[in-house]
């Protein structure tokens, strides 16, 4: 009964991690819905919904605007058709960013299996769903390495 009860606690999503405004642990539930959400924002819109994201449609614009329950360090946002999502820090910079993607592999559903550095000089990983991972700098012209911020899109199928 014990070792059940402890199961569950261990698998049951956790979501306290976004509520303590910890931007890797933001990052990492980011990564994961984008990583697992096959592009569909119904499903990603789900996955950050168990760890206290809100979102807003923006039909204008054409994507959907994520934000964690606290804090200001961490957005995310994609496309409204199956195209690519971003989570972008404030906070944190491209190896940090790389080095949490790679955390990945702890969700048991998806890893990293293979990174490269594409003719910008941008790391690269493609995951072992298929789907591509870029990592940059955050902001609106981002650069292939920085220390203050990093942004992440994901790429599904030809997007």
């Amino acid at each position: 009964m014990i070792r059940t009860l402890l199961l569950v606690g261990l698998l049951a999503p956790l979501p306290v991690l976004a509520q303590d405004a910890d931007p890797s642990n933001q990052l990492i539930e980011g990564y994961t819905a984008c990583a697992m959400g096959e592009g569909l924002t119904d499903k990603t819109v789900s996955a950050l919904g168990l760890y206290g994201w809100t979102h807003e449609e923006d039909n204008e614009m054409g994507v959907v605007n994520f934000q964690p329950g606290i804090g200001t360090d961490t957005i995310a946002y994609m496309s409204l058709t199956p195209g690519y999502c971003h989570v972008e820090s404030t906070s944190l910079g491209t190896a940090r960013a790389a080095e949490l993607l790679g955390y990945l592999s702890f969700s048991g559903q998806v890893s990293v299996d293979t990174t490269e550095t594409d003719e910008n000089g941008c790391t690269t990983a493609t995951l072992s769903n298929g789907v591509v991972a870029v990592i940059t700098s955050g902001g609106n012209d981002p650069v292939c390495t920085s220390d203050q911020n990093s942004g992440v899109r994901f790429y599904f199928g030809e997007g």
